[in-house]
Order: structure tokens, then C-alpha cells, then sequence
């Protein structure tokens, strides 16, 4: 498979994670939340989407406008 094909796919697949996590974990949605993460990752809405992103969602997607600070402090769900 191409690279950019692959580098696509597991944006949809850390975005769909994302989404459910952020959603309480709920089950039987992965359907919703995969079809939502194509949504958010291409066209407009992704430039929508990049303006309003958790840090730990920047940090999958290669951004460099992370917190670090905030991020390294923040308290972790379960841990």
C-alpha cells in the first residue's frame, strides 16, 4: 500500500479513537465514529477540526503547536 494511503488510514484511525474516547467509550459506535473521522480528516472540515484539537490529537497528527507543559501535567484518565 502507498505510504500516503497508510499515513491516511491511521489518521481516520487515531481521530475515530479519539472520538470514542472522548465520548465515554461507549460501544456498538464505531461505525459512527469511523465515518466522523473521515469526515474531520480531509476537506474543510479538517481545517475546522486542526484549529480545535486536543494536544494528545495534535501530537498523532504530527502538529508542532502542542502545550507540552500543560500536556506532561495533565492528569490521565485510569492512571
Amino acid at each position: 500500500m502507498p505510504r500516503n494511503i497508510l499515513h491516511k488510514e491511521q489518521s481516520v484511525r487515531d481521530r475515530a479513537y479519539f472520538i470514542w474516547e472522548h465520548e465515554g467509550r461507549p460501544d456498538g459506535r464505531a461505525f459512527d465514529h469511523w465515518d466522523r473521522a473521515i469526515k474531520e480528516t480531509s476537506g474543510p472540515a479538517r481545517k475546522l477540526r486542526d484549529e480545535s484539537m486536543l494536544d494528545e490529537e495534535k501530537i498523532l497528527a504530527g502538529h508542532t503547536d502542542v502545550n507540552m507543559p500543560a500536556l506532561l501535567t495533565k492528569d490521565v484518565p485510569g492512571g
